[in-house]
């Protein structure tokens, strides 16, 4: 990642402006999903793009319409290492897409929970089930993703209408926030008895692309069940911090040649930067023949080139078509980190003329993706390291006959990763952090031609 120096209008901000700087470039870096809010409070998903530490902004890239004027001052959040960091800036530029602030001054803990909460993985296979009465009203059953003593989140899968048994749509008002649950079951929680039983209410709902998630805040929790819940987290989580802990940006390697100056890493294209290929050593020059007669004069080629260009445009302008093609019919399935960039990276690739999208920030989701028909390529992108993403791509390869072409993304590449990525059947790699450009959708376009 590109690193600026303060210029002649460096805001004077000490260490505070450092903290600031390795905040956001760990942010961008690991594409870590934004909420920006203007004096209405309407809320606008958004992925940080770039830093210009010279001049004191910061470029995003959103999700529909920002509702604030230039000059105004905009609130963003952002989750960093499980933490809930805030922060307050001047607007400079707002255009569709993208919107352009200064630097913020300081960033600050924006912490709600008052208790810290273990993640959990949806194999461990641990289910919520909430009813907001026991003969009418709404059922609810869903995967947990996280858990406190003080409530839960829950992936939604399943809601209906306990009276008729008639099921529900899966939307931000399938119930009110604050409508209280009369019975919550736990199930399967890890470290905790079979089953759980609280009380609670809902306190947010939030439609992405992978799907409905609510939030429930628990009600009196017995002593029991507490302590069960608590053992828990305190074996996956640490204490909330009272303030923003501090964080040492990350500096270029001393030689200079750092991978991010090169964002992409194809492998089908001869060795990595770290192996270059070697130049060709001039051979000694020969001393000049002597000049050969005129030969006579050839007829005019004219005719056959002209005739061999247009045959040459005519199969470039069929390609071009079979390109397009491609691009409208296979899809694109995409593995990434937040649900706010999956919707950012569909607006990208479907303005960029890509038909079919689908994305998912759930690796068990992606082998449901993967027996949809006519699939062009497949991005990978999520919350694993480089060694747990190609076991995941070795698990597809066991599990389907053929895949699509893999373009996987990852932070550092070395040799040793690409020729492992190689063997696992990776077809390109890129590096993060990476933009939403012309070079982003040509390596997807390429990899969907060569199927």
């Amino acid at each position: 990642m590109a690193l600026f120096g303060f210029g002649k209008d460096k805001k004077d901000g000490g260490n505070g402006q450092e903290l600031v700087l390795a905040y956001l470039e760990d942010a961008q870096r690991v594409r870590a999903p934004f909420i920006l809010a203007g004096p209405r409070k309407t809320e606008t998903p958004a992925i940080l793009q770039s830093l210009d530490e010279g001049a004191g902004t910061v470029t995003f890239q959103i999700t529909g319409p920002l509702m604030a004027d230039k000059g105004q001052t905009i609130e963003l959040t952002f989750i960093q290492e499980s933490l809930r960091v805030g922060g307050s800036a001047r607007l400079l530029e707002s255009r569709p897409g993208v919107a352009v602030l200064e630097l913020p001054d300081t960033l600050d803990l924006a912490e709600r929970r008052k208790h810290p909460r273990a993640r959990l993985n949806p194999k461990e296979g641990a289910t919520l089930t909430a009813l907001t009465g026991l003969f009418e009203g709404v059922g609810i059953t869903g995967v947990l993703e996280n858990i406190s003593e003080g409530g839960a989140r829950v992936r939604v899968e399943k809601a209906m209408s306990i009276k008729g048994e008639k099921k529900l749509p899966l939307a931000t008002g399938l119930v009110p926030v604050g409508q209280p649950f009369m019975l919550i079951k736990l199930n399967k929680v890890p470290k905790c008895p079979p089953v759980l039983e609280l009380e609670g209410t809902a306190v947010y709902l939030d439609l992405g692309s992978s799907g409905l998630t609510l939030g429930i805040k628990f009600g009196k929790v017995r002593s029991d069940v507490a302590s069960s819940i608590r053992n828990l987290v305190s074996s996956r989580a640490s204490a909330i911090p009272s303030s923003l802990p501090p964080k040492t940006r990350r500096r270029p390697e001393a030689s200079g040649g750092g991978l991010d100056d090169e964002p992409l890493v194809p492998l089908s294209r001869g060795a990595s930067r770290s192996e270059p290929e070697p130049r060709p050593t001039p051979a000694k020059a020969a001393p000049a023949p002597p000049p050969p007669a005129a030969p006579p004069p050839a007829p005019d080629p004219a005719p056959e080139a002209s005739a061999a260009e247009a045959e040459a445009a005519q199969q470039a302008g069929r390609s071009e078509t079979l390109l397009r093609l491609k691009k409208r019919s296979r899809a694109v399935v995409a593995l990434s980190r937040s649900a706010a960039f999956n919707e950012i990276l569909k607006g990208f690739l479907e303005e960029d003329g890509f038909g079919r999208v689908l994305t998912t920030t759930f690796p068990e989701e992606v082998v449901e993706l993967l027996r949809q028909p006519n699939l062009g390529v497949l991005f990978l992108d999520g919350n694993m390291s480089v060694m747990e993403s190609l076991e995941f791509v070795q698990k597809l390869r066991g599990a389907f006959h053929e895949l699509p072409p893999i373009v996987l993304a990852a932070e550092d590449i070395s040799t040793a990763i690409v020729l492992a990525a190689r063997r696992n059947g990776v077809n390109q790699m890129i590096v993060r952090p990476y933009a939403l450009d012309a070079a982003f959708s040509s390596v997807l376009t390429e990899q969907m031609a060569l199927k």
